[in-house]
C-alpha cells in the first residue's frame, strides 16, 4: 500500500532542535509512520509544514514532504498580539510588542508582492505527487476536514484516528457556530465526520460515545461508519532503562503545556508544594504566556521547570524519573502517550485521572480520582515503600511491551486498511 499520514505541526520530529512546538498528536503520528514503514510492502509519506523550503527526502524509512509556509512563525506572534474582529472595525491590540514595527509591515510586504499562500493547494499537492492508496489525518480538525474533501474529489479512501476525546465534544456536532477551547469550529468538525467514515478510536469510551453519536445522526444518504478499537502504540525498543530501583531514580517528572483546561500545570504545583522535600521538574510548553508567566511566579522551590526538551532526549528524561505525574483531564486528553512511555521506562504513574482504566488494568501507578489530596497521599506512600514501587515499575513495562507494543498494533491497523481499501475499489 501507498499509505499518507498528515501532521502538519510534526517538522520538529524531523529536523530535531529546530522547534520547540511538539505535541502528543505529532509525536503519535511519526511513531505510526515509522511503524508503518518497517514493512516494506508498504511505502508511507509523512506531510509536514516548514517555514523554509525543504527537499523532500527519507527519514526512517519514511518519505517526508514538506510544506512551505513562509513567515508562519510571524504570522502567529502577530495574531496573537493583535485581535482582528471584522474588516470594518479597528484591530485592537493585546499585547504591543516593540517587534510588531516590523513584523507588521513585512507580512504586508508579502501579501502585495508575494503569492497568496494555500495550506489547501500546498497539501493536495503533495498528495498529488505521491499518488496514495489511502490517506490517514489525525484529530477532528480543519485540517482533517480539508483532507476528506480532498480524498473525497480525487476518490481516495481516508481513515481519521481520534486523539482526544475532546473530539467527539457533541457541542461541535450540535450547535450551529460553536467553538471549542483548542479553536475547532463546529463546521470543520461536523465536515470531519461526513467526510472520514473510517474512524480509529483510542478508548472504549470513545468508541462508545462515536456509536452513540452515529445512532442519533444516522442518515440515509451518508454511508455508515466503519469504526474501530486499537490501542495507541509504543517502540519499548526506545524505552531500554526500564529495569531500575527507586534509589537509582530521581524527582518526579511532569510534561505538558501551560494551559488552565487540559494539561492543568497549576495542580501539579499545588502537589508539589506539599511535597516540599521531593524534587520535581516541569518540561511546561509555554503555549499560553500569561499561564506560563503564572506558573514561574507561583512554583514552590522543590519545582524545576524547563520550557524544552528536545525529542531525542525524552526517553532519557523519563527512564531517570522516580515517579511521572499526570494532572490530565480526561474531557480533553483521550490517552496520552506520556503514560506508555513511562511505563516502558519502568517508571510508575501518579495521576489525578485514570484513562480508559490504563492504571486499573496494568497495575502500573495509581489514580487519584480527581483528588489533588490523593495524589499527594499516593506520592508520600510509594516514597516510603520502594517494594511497592517496584511493583508498579514491573506491571507497567509488563503491560505495554503485551497490550500497546508498536509492531503488533501496528499491523492490525494495516489489516484495517487493507480493508478499507479493497472496500472502496468494489
Amino acid at each position: 500500500m501507498r499509505i499518507t499520514i498528515v501532521a502538519l505541526n510534526a517538522f520538529p520530529l524531523i529536523e530535531t532542535g529546530k522547534s520547540r512546538n511538539i505535541g502528543g498528536l505529532e509525536t503519535f503520528a511519526w511513531n505510526l509512520a515509522q511503524g508503518l514503514a518497517v514493512n516494506e510492502l508498504d511505502q508511507v509519506q509523512f506531510v509536514v509544514r516548514s517555514e523554509r523550503a525543504c527537499i523532500a527526502r527519507k527519514h526512517h524509512g519514511v518519505q517526508v514532504d514538506f510544506i512551505h509556509e513562509p513567515c508562519r512563525e510571524i504570522r502567529q506572534s502577530v495574531s496573537k498580539a493583535i485581535e482582528i474582529d471584522s474588516a470594518r472595525r479597528i484591530p485592537r491590540i493585546r499585547a504591543w510588542q516593540p517587534s510588531l514595527l516590523w513584523k507588521i509591515p513585512l507580512l504586508a510586504f508579502r501579501k502585495v508582492f508575494f503569492p497568496r499562500y494555500s495550506e489547501a493547494k500546498s497539501i493536495a499537492a503533495a498528495v498529488e505527487r505521491f499518488d496514495p492508496g489511502v490517506i490517514v489525518t489525525l484529530g477532528v480538525n480543519q485540517t482533517s476536514a480539508m483532507l476528506g474533501e480532498l480524498a473525497r474529489d480525487r476518490n481516495i479512501p481516508i481513515a481519521l484516528w481520534l486523539q482526544s476525546n475532546a473530539d467527539l465534544d457533541r457541542n461541535l456536532f450540535d450547535n450551529v457556530g460553536f467553538v471549542d477551547r483548542y479553536g475547532v469550529r463546529s463546521e470543520h468538525a461536523q465536515a470531519c465526520l461526513r467526510l472520514c467514515r473510517n474512524i480509529v478510536c483510542q478508548t472504549q469510551t470513545q468508541f462508545r460515545r462515536l456509536k452513540e453519536m452515529e445512532s442519533i445522526q444516522s442518515d440515509s444518504q451518508t454511508q455508515p461508519v466503519h469504526a474501530i478499537h486499537l490501542a495507541n502504540a509504543i517502540d519499548t525498543s526506545a524505552f531500554p532503562n526500564a529495569e531500575a530501583s527507586p534509589d537509582r531514580r530521581n524527582g518526579v517528572l511532569w510534561i505538558g503545556r501551560a494551559d488552565r483546561f487540559h494539561k492543568r500545570p497549576h495542580l501539579a504545583i499545588k502537589i508539589a508544594a506539599r511535597c516540599p522535600d521531593i524534587p520535581f521538574t516541569m518540561i511546561l510548553n509555554p503555549s499560553e504566556d500569561a499561564v506560563y508567566r503564572e506558573i514561574l511566579n507561583v512554583k514552590p522551590p522543590n519545582v524545576a521547570i524547563l520550557d524544552f526538551v528536545p525529542a531525542s532526549e525524552m526517553s532519557k528524561r523519563m527512564s531517570n524519573a522516580w515517579l511521572f505525574l499526570s494532572t490530565g483531564s480526561a474531557d480533553y486528553e483521550g490517552f496520552p502517550n506520556v503514560f506508555l512511555e513511562s511505563s516502558a521506562s519502568g517508571t510508575p504513574i501518579l495521576s489525578l485521572e485514570d484513562f480508559d482504566e490504563f492504571l486499573l488494568r496494568s497495575g502500573g501507578g495509581l489514580s487519584g480520582g480527581g483528588r489533588v489530596d490523593q495524589v499527594v497521599e499516593n506520592i508520600l506512600r510509594l516514597h516510603s515503600s520502594p517494594a511497592e514501587w517496584m511493583q508498579f515499575s514491573r506491571n507497567g513495562r509488563a503491560y505495554v511491551c503485551v497490550h500497546h507494543e508498536r509492531s503488533a498494533i501496528v499491523q492490525k491497523f494495516r489489516r484495517w486498511l487493507e480493508a478499507i481499501v479493497l472496500a472502496h475499489r468494489a
